[in-house]
């Protein structure tokens, strides 16, 4: 029973090194996707307020709060933060896989006691 809860370990942390290298290797491309569409989001957001009637008035509040370069901040803070946070909740998780196999058994013992 070692041998086989051993190995739905190492497969679940192949699995779960598999999902987090996709993440971290997306990183980069998803947020340069949302980098070079921001703008125009902002733009189309001008467009359809002058569309529905309410265009002056938004259109100097977005001017006003400077939406794209906040947007720029945002993106190259996420872009500071995601990959180390990817890497963190990897670890977390490959500890998690590699110790549920010592740990489970012995939560199965305890549980077992308090039943009886």
């Amino acid at each position: 029973m070692k041998l086989f809860s051993w190995t739905i370990a190492i497969a679940g942390l192949a699995v779960w090194s598999l999902i987090a290298w996709i993440g971290y290797v997306l990183v980069d491309p998803v947020l340069g996707w949302v980098a070079a569409n921001a703008g125009l989001l902002v733009d189309s957001g001008k467009g359809l307020a002058t569309a529905t009637g309410v265009g002056k008035e938004a259109s100097s509040i977005v001017d006003g709060l400077d939406v794209s370069g906040f947007m720029g901040q945002a993106i190259a803070l996420l872009r500071a933060i995601l990959k180390p946070a990817i890497v963190v909740l990897w670890a977390i998780g490959a500890l998690a896989l590699l110790a549920a196999p010592m740990l489970l058994p012995r939560i199965g013992r305890l549980l077992a006691r308090r039943r009886h």
